[in-house]
C-alpha cells in the first residue's frame, strides 16, 4: 500500500456476497489482499455505531446521522465515512449499515491534506461493491477543497467565541491522548460543525501530527472509543460531557458554544492569530515549513521553526533572535526545503545585511559561498567587514580564519575598492595599538589590500608599541606584514644605538625571536641580540659554542662576535677557555670582554689563583690587551713565581737570601695566592735571617709554614725542615704554643731517625748562625741520642 488508499466495505451481506462467504456483518469487499492488514484496526475503531435507542425506537433511516473516522496505529493509516442502512440484508432487523474505510501506509497518500479534510468527499461509498473486490482511491483534484483553509477560517470567523474556541482547540488537540492528556470530546449534534472545527484545529498542527491524531465521530459512549478526539450527540455524552469532568476530556459542547478552560499553548497562539488575519493558505503552509524544518525542538527552536516558516511564506523578516538558527538552516536544512525556499529566505536576509548581528553575517556568508543569494553576496561579505570593523575597534577581537571566496562573478572591483576605504580609514582613525593589530587582521581575514602608502603615518605608534612589548603580537596573519617588520627593525637598530642600556632593554625583548634572523640584523641589533641570549642563560653554552665556531675562521668577526656576546654580562672562566681555544690568529676582544678579569686580578684582599693562570693565557695569546695596572700585577707575579721556581731547586750561598727577600716584597694577597707554592719553597731553603723577614711581612704564612714543616719532617728526608722547625721553636718569634707543640713532636721523630751526616749539616747550619744556635742544637741533638740508639739497634741497616 503505497502511494494510492486500498479500500475497505463493511456492511450486512447476503450469502455469498463477502469475503468470507457467508451470510451477515462483515468486510464485503477489500481492494487488495494488503487491505486485509488493516481489517482488524477498522472494525475495532472505525465501524459505524447505530444508536441502539434509535433502533428500537425504529426511527427512520434519514435521521441518522452518517460517521467519520481516523486511526494511525502501527504504521497503517485508515480514514473512513459510514451510515446507516436500516434493516438486515438478510432479515427484518434493524443495524444494517455501511462502513467505507481507506488505508495506506504510506502518509504521502494523503498528501498535503490532514484527514479531516476527507469529510464528504465523492469517492465515498454508499453501497456495497458489485463484487469481493472494491476500487482502490487515488486523491484528485478538487478533494478536500470543501474543507480548505480559507473554508476553515471562514467557518471559525463565523463562530461565537470562535478565536477563543479555536485557540483552545488546537492546544489541546496537540497533546489530546498523550500519556497525561486530556482527550478531545465534541459534544454536538451536526457533524458538518463538529468537522469543521476539527479541521480548522489540525490545519494547525504539523501534518504528522494530524495524521496520527485519531477521531471518531460519532460514537454513542465516550467511553467506548480509544481515540484521542471523540464526538457524540448531546443525548450519549452522559457526565462525560460536561466541561468541568472528571474523567479526562477536554470537552467542546457546541450546542452552548462553551468548553473546558485550556491554557493556551505559545504555538496555538501564533499559528490561530496569524490563521485568523492572514491568507489561511499561507499560514498552514507557513506552518509545514516550520514543521518539517527540523529547528523544532524546545521552545526556543519552535519558535525559530516559526520564524522560518514565515519568512518562506510570507516573505516576513525574521526577529534578530531567530536569524542565526534560520540563517543556519539555509545550509543544513533539509534538502528539499532548502531547495524549494533557501533562496528566498536568503534572499530576505541579505536585503539588508547591515541589520544583522555579526555572528548572523558569518552564516549568511557562507550562504553566499554558496550562491544562495546571487547578487548580493558582495553586500553581504561587506556588511560583515564593517561588522568585524567596529568590533575590532572596539574590543580588539578579531579571528584569523581566511574566508572562502565568493562565487565568480560576485565580487567586483569597486566592492575591493569600497572595502580597502573601509579598512584604510578604520586604520587612520587613530585607534590604540592592539586595535590597530586587530584592524590588520580584518585586512588579512578579508584579503583586503591596504595600500602601505595610505598607513604608512599611522602605523608608526603601533610599530613603537610592538617594539615595547613583542610578546603582545602576533605577526602571522598582519597586513603589510613585511613593510610593518621592515619598519620595526628600523626602530629597534635605532634604540640598540643608543648604548648599552638600549641594547640591553632591546635584547631583553626581542632575543628570541631575532636570534635565529641574526645574520639579517645590522650589528648593534645583532650585538643586542646576541648580548641578551647570553646573559638570560636559557641556551648560553649552546649559543656562545655555535657564533664563535661560526666566526673562528675570521680574527675581525670573532672579536666582534666575542664581543657581542658578553656585551651584557661577563664571561665565565670556562667560556674565556673556550675563547682560548677557538681564537684565531690575531684577534683581540674588546676590553669590556674582560672587565671581570681584571678586576679580579687588580682587586680585593684574595687573588684567584686559576683567574691569574687564565689573564697570564689572555694577555699572551694577544686577545687581551692589559691595561697598566693588570700589566704590573702580572709582572709583580711573574717575578714571584720565577723566584719559586729558582727556590725549588735549592740555590746556595746568597742567592737563596736574594730570593727570600723579593718574596718579603711580594704583595700579600700574591702571597697567599700561591700560599702552597711558597711554603713549600721555603721548606727546602735554610736563609734563617732572610726567613724571618718574609714571615714578619707576611704573617699570614706563619701557619701553613708550620703545616709544611710538620709534613716535611714526617715524610722527607733531608735536614732543611729540621733547621728550620728548630729555629722556629727555639727563638724569640716561636709560633703559638700548639703549633710549637706539633714541631716539637715532629722534630723529635726526625731526631731519633735522621741519618747523622744529617744531623751534623744542621749543626753545620746553626754554626754559621752563632755558636750558641750551634750548642742549643746539639743539646737537643743529644737528647735524643738514647732513642736514637735503640732506633739503630731495630733498624741496622739505614743509613747512619
Amino acid at each position: 500500500m503505497s502511494g494510492r488508499f486500498e479500500t475497505l466495505i463493511y456492511t450486512d451481506c447476503h450469502q455469498g456476497q463477502g469475503l468470507k462467504g457467508n451470510a451477515g456483518l462483515q468486510f464485503q469487499a477489500r481492494s487488495a489482499d494488503s487491505a486485509a492488514a488493516a481489517e482488524t484496526l477498522v472494525r475495532d475503531h472505525l465501524l459505524y455505531e447505530p444508536p441502539s435507542r434509535w433502533m428500537a425506537d425504529r426511527r427512520p433511516v434519514e435521521q441518522y446521522p452518517p460517521s467519520f473516522a481516523h486511526i494511525s496505529s502501527n504504521g497503517i493509516l485508515a480514514t473512513a465515512t459510514g451510515l446507516y442502512l436500516g434493516r438486515e440484508a438478510n432479515g427484518t432487523r434493524e443495524g444494517n449499515q455501511l462502513t467505507h474505510a481507506i488505508v495506506t501506509t504510506d502518509p504521502a497518500s494523503y498528501a498535503d491534506l490532514r484527514p479531516a479534510q476527507l469529510f464528504q468527499a465523492r469517492f465515498w461509498s454508499s453501497a456495497p461493491a458489485p463484487t469481493t473486490q472494491s476500487d482502490p482511491v487515488r486523491l484528485g483534484d478538487g478533494v478536500g477543497s470543501d474543507h480548505s483553509p480559507t473554508h476553515a477560517q471562514a467557518f471559525v470567523l463565523d463562530q461565537p467565541r470562535g478565536r477563543e474556541t479555536l485557540l483552545a482547540l488546537v492546544s489541546a488537540l496537540a497533546d489530546a491522548g498523550r500519556p497525561g492528556r486530556l482527550r478531545v470530546l465534541f459534544v454536538g449534534d451536526d457533524i458538518a460543525s463538529i468537522v469543521g472545527w476539527l479541521v480548522a484545529g489540525t490545519l494547525l498542527l504539523p501534518r504528522e501530527r494530524a495524521l496520527e491524531l485519531g477521531f471518531k465521530i460519532f460514537s454513542t459512549d465516550p467511553a467506548r472509543s480509544a481515540l484521542p478526539v471523540v464526538a457524540v450527540r448531546p443525548e450519549f455524552a452522559g457526565p462525560a460531557g460536561r466541561i468541568d469532568n472528571p474523567l479526562g476530556y477536554a470537552v467542546f459542547d457546541l450546542h452552548r458554544h462553551q468548553h473546558t478552560p485550556i491554557e493556551p499553548t505559545a504555538s496555538a497562539r501564533r499559528w490561530v492569530d496569524l490563521f485568523l488575519t492572514e491568507d489561511p493558505r499561507d499560514v498552514v503552509d507557513a506552518l509545514g515549513v516550520a514543521a518539517a524544518s527540523g529547528l523544532a525542538g524546545d521552545d526556543s527552536r519552535e519558535e525559530s521553526a516559526a520564524a522560518l516558516g514565515l519568512a518562506a511564506i510570507l516573505h516576513r523578516i525574521p526577529e534578530p533572535r531567530h536569524a542565526e538558527a534560520i540563517v543556519g538552516w539555509l545550509r543544513t536544512g533539509p534538502e528539499g526545503l532548502r531547495h524549494a525556499y533557501g533562496p528566498d529566505v536568503a534572499d530576505l536576509f541579505a536585503e539588508t545585511p547591515e541589520r544583522w548581528p555579526q555572528r548572523v553575517l558569518v552564516l549568511l556568508d557562507e550562504v553566499g559561498c554558496d550562491g544562495l543569494v546571487p547578487g548580493r553576496a558582495a553586500d553581504v561579505r561587506l556588511a560583515l567587514i564593517i561588522s568585524e570593523l567596529a568590533d575590532a575597534r572596539v574590543r580588539g577581537a578579531v579571528t584569523d580564519r581566511r574566508l572562502p571566496p565568493l562565487p565568480v562573478g560576485e565580487w567586483h572591483p569597486d566592492h575591493s575598492d569600497h572595502a580597502r576605504q573601509l579598512l584604510t580609514e578604520a586604520l587612520t582613525s587613530g585607534v590604540p595599538p592592539r586595535r590597530f593589530e586587530a584592524l590588520l587582521r580584518v585586512a588579512t581575514r578579508f584579503e583586503v589590500d591596504v595600500r602601505w602608502s595610505d598607513i604608512a603615518g599611522a602605523a608608526e605608534e603601533f610599530v613603537r608599541y610592538w617594539a615595547d612589548h613583542p610578546r603582545d603580537v602576533r605577526p602571522a596573519g598582519l597586513a603589510c606584514r613585511d613593510r610593518l617588520e621592515e619598519r620595526l627593525m628600523s626602530v629597534l637598530e635605532d634604540r640598540a644605538r643608543l648604548g648599552p642600556r638600549g641594547r640591553a632593554e632591546v635584547g631583553d625583548g626581542w632575543w628570541r625571536s631575532l636570534l635565529p634572523r641574526l645574520e639579517t640584523l645590522d650589528y648593534p641589533l645583532a650585538a643586542a641580540v646576541l648580548g641578551a641570549a647570553v646573559r638570560h642563560g636559557d641556551e648560553r653554552d649552546a649559543v656562545i659554542e655555535r657564533y664563535l665556531t661560526a666566526y673562528r675562521h675570521d680574527p675581525d668577526d670573532f672579536s666582534w662576535v666575542a664581543g657581542a656576546l658578553w656585551s651584557q654580562s661577563a664571561p665565565t672562566s670556562a667560556e674565556l677557555e673556550l675563547v682560548l681555544g677557538l681564537a684565531p690568529k690575531g684577534a683581540r676582544l674588546p676590553d669590556r670582554v674582560f672587565l671581570k678579569v681584571t678586576d679580579g686580578v687588580t682587586r680585593g684582599a684574595v687573588a684567584d689563583l686559576d683567574l691569574f693562570d687564565l689573564c697570564h693565557r689572555l694577555v699572551a695569546s694577544g686577545l687581551m690587551t692589559p691595561t697598566a695596572r693588570v700589566a704590573a700585577t702580572l709582572a709583580e707575579d711573574e717575578e714571584l713565581t720565577g723566584a719559586l721556581t729558582e727556590l725549588r731547586h735549592r740555590p746556595h750561598g746568597g742567592r737563596s737570601a736574594v730570593l727570600l727577600r723579593k718574596l718579603r716584597d711580594c704583595p700579600a694577597r700574591l702571597m697567599e695566592m700561591r700560599q702552597a707554592e711558597v711554603v713549600t719553597a721555603l721548606s727546602r731553603v735554610v736563609a734563617l735571617l732572610s726567613l724571618d723577614g718574609v714571615l714578619d711581612r707576611h704573617p699570614a704564612l706563619l701557619g701553613p709554614f708550620v703545616d709544611r714543616l710538620v709534613d716535611a719532617l714526617t715524610t722527607e728526608d733531608g735536614e732543611a725542615p729540621a733547621v728550620l722547625a728548630y729555629y722556629l721553636t727555639a727563638g724569640s718569634g716561636a709560633p703559638p704554643a700548639q703549633q710549637v707543640t706539633r714541631l716539637e713532636h715532629a722534630l723529635g721523630r726526625w731526631l731519633t731517625r735522621a741519618p747523622d751526616v744529617q744531623l751534623e749539616r744542621a749543626g753545620q747550619h746553626f754554626a754559621q748562625h752563632s755558636s750558641d744556635w750551634r750548642k742549643g742544637w746539639q743539646r737537643l741533638a743529644d737528647k735524643y741520642s738514647g732513642r736514637r740508639r735503640r732506633y739503630r739497634l731495630a733498624h741496622p741497616f739505614r743509613d747512619r
